[in-house]
């Protein structure tokens, strides 16, 4: 009987060190994997990503004019008020990381309060009700000018900006073709 009560013990103690080191080891896993995951997709899950037709590039000085498809009932009336070549704070209809249209957009001045969530600041250039787009100016990253360079007004680009304030002082962080050529990556922002 003390045999058995030592083999359940010396059992028992086995399995406590075998789960503590099982414990030890998937902690250490989490904490290797969340390091390296802050240092290659903390900014990435930051940016969003929206989609506009080229209207026209001047890559010298990084501007790009766009257009894009306004949602919402209310986003009509407010581009009626708007000027061509104010500075504007344009907002996006989206979830996550991705938009769908433009879905706001008011005078920069008026726009301080704003959360930045799908928002960045561009020059509107026009309205174009009966069609709803928005065509707007934006400067672009020196980078992203090699990869749309080669593209024709009516092809489409997406744009990657930041969420909140960061997108005040760089609209966009990435640039490129809407449609992904063969030896390209999605993700060449």
């Amino acid at each position: 009987m003390e045999k058995n009560i030592m083999n359940k013990r010396s059992f028992i103690t086995l399995a406590i060190m075998t789960l503590c080191a099982l414990a030890l080891t998937v902690t250490s896993a989490q904490a290797a994997f969340a390091a390296q995951a802050s240092k290659t997709t903390a900014p990435e899950k930051d940016n969003y990503f929206w989609h506009a037709e080229l209207v026209a590039l001047d890559p010298a000085s990084r501007w790009i004019t766009v257009k894009a498809p306004v949602v919402g009932e209310q986003a009509p009336a407010e581009m009626a008020k708007l000027k061509a070549g104010e500075k504007i704070m344009l907002t996006w209809s989206g979830v996550d990381r991705y938009t769908s249209g433009i879905n706001h957009a008011v005078a920069y001045t008026a726009a301080k309060n704003s959360d930045g969530r799908f928002s960045i600041p561009v020059d509107f250039v026009s309205y174009d009700a009966p069609q709803k787009y928005l065509t707007f100016k934006t400067q672009v990253p020196a980078e992203g000018i090699a990869k749309i360079k080669d593209l024709k007004p009516g092809e489409w680009v997406t744009a990657t900006s930041i969420h909140g304030k960061a997108t005040e002082a760089q609209p966009v962080v990435g640039i490129r073709p809407y449609v992904i050529g063969p030896n390209e990556s999605a993700n060449s922002n």
